[in-house]
């Protein structure tokens, strides 16, 4: 049973919330562990906890310090990250409290774009031509090796933070003086002064969420995406299932598991980010996580009734863990996005949103005054609309023609 059970969560953000949220509805003693007791209002889930522990959250001894001091040392059951960002160090220190965990070392693999990518080409997994780098020199080398188009990024970032598409030198010296100047991401994590150059895929864009079992697959599905037009990679887009490249599913699932083989997860959630190109599926990225942009909180729960974050507490906790789901209705989230730089005047559009019946949520964040831009990044996104449909292509539409409704005046 998973009632009474003590579940401490690492810096709960994010998607995080959806595991303090949901684990405490399930009757456990949640200990939130972070670096600021403002975060549970901050981040939201200041209902969801019942004590919480102050650490340096990007400090593995931190973390130990913080949960030895406490009341609750010996008695916590799962000990769990909440971000991605302090994945690597919670196994840590899951690992000196012999706790379940995933593997500390395919943590750090995967949040870690450059360690990453060497594991890809020692065990033969599709992906990227990449050099690491760490002058603006050997960026100029590595971008002539490849061939231009490139990309600039850090190692250690996400959400398209810091992700640079270069189609010649001007614009790399550019990119990377701008690269240089980014020092901290989310969660005051510092961005490493190493960057890769990698080459540029062509070809849509999916990912597969996946959720292991001593490397069996319990749960696997594609989602399909629609990213902004270049020079930015925002995701505008999501879709479970995918609506195309059907025949390719199970070549992309197989080349996404063999990514995970490398990195060394064997167990629990993860969202694998992958190309289609004419040379078949390569790999973006690994993420030892469940799916963000509500994939796993919202598309993957309404579409087949899977919650990974459930599944993800009894792993942890060493519970049974459901394995068989049925695909039901398609769901697809899109994003609001603001098409030029400037101020919001006027916002049209949201009551048609709230009164269609295939919506199944939906949120508009900004407001009449705000200060917009043309998306770099996940952070300059303005609402979404989630939606359902009869099949992955309806559901799409749906959420597509919805979100194209609200019309931004500047």
């Amino acid at each position: 049973m998973i009632e009474n059970k003590i579940v401490a969560f690492v810096e709960p953000s994010f998607y995080g919330i959806d595991f303090v949220e949901r684990t405490y509805r399930k009757g456990c003693k949640i200990i939130a562990i972070g670096s600021s007791k403002d975060n549970p209002t901050k981040y939201g889930y200041e209902n969801y906890f019942h004590d919480f522990l102050v650490a340096d959250i990007r400090d593995a001894n931190s973390i130990y310090k913080a949960i030895k001091e406490s009341i609750h040392y010996g008695e916590i059951d799962a000990l769990i990250p909440a971000t991605d960002y302090a994945s690597h160090v919670t196994a840590e220190v899951a690992e000196w409290l012999s706790l379940r965990t995933i593997s500390s070392q395919a943590a750090n693999n995967a949040r870690n774009k450059d360690l990453a990518r060497n594991l890809y080409e020692d065990h033969k997994v599709p992906s990227a031509k990449y050099e690491k780098v760490s002058s603006l020199d050997e960026a100029i080398q590595a971008a002539k090796k490849i061939r231009y188009p490139v990309v600039l990024k850090p190692t250690n970032c996400a959400s398209s933070q810091g992700v640079y598409f270069i189609k010649n030198e001007e614009v790399l010296q550019e990119s990377f003086d701008k690269i240089k100047r980014f020092k901290k991401t989310y969660m005051d994590f510092d961005v490493r002064n190493e960057y890769l150059i990698e080459e540029y895929l062509e070809g849509p864009e999916f990912s597969v969420e996946f959720f292991l079992k001593e490397k069996e697959v319990l749960f696997s599905t594609v989602t399909e995406k629609v990213t902004s037009n270049l020079p930015h990679f925002v995701e505008l887009s999501h879709t479970v299932p995918t609506s195309v490249k059907t025949n390719e599913i199970e070549e992309m699932t197989y080349v996404c598991k063999q990514a995970l083989n490398a990195i060394g997860i064997d167990n629990g959630p993860s969202h694998v980010e992958l190309k289609l190109t004419e040379y078949g599926p390569k790999i973006i990225e690994v993420n030892g996580r469940p799916g963000g942009d509500k994939i796993a909180s919202e598309l993957l729960y309404r579409t087949y009734g899977f919650d990974v974050f459930e599944a993800t507490v009894n792993y942890y906790l060493n519970l049974p863990i459901k394995e068989d789901y049925q695909e039901g209705k398609a769901t697809s989230i899109a994003y609001l996005t603001a098409d030029r730089d400037g101020t919001i005047s006027s916002i049209e559009g949201e009551n048609e949103i709230a009164c269609d019946k295939n919506v199944l949520k939906h949120q508009i964040t900004v407001k009449v005054g705000d200060k917009v831009k043309i998306p770099k990044d996940s952070d300059d996104r303005l609402g979404y609309v989630i939606t359902t449909g009869i099949n992955s292509k309806e559901a799409k539409s749906n959420a597509v023609k919805l979100i194209n409704s609200i019309k931004l005046k500047y």
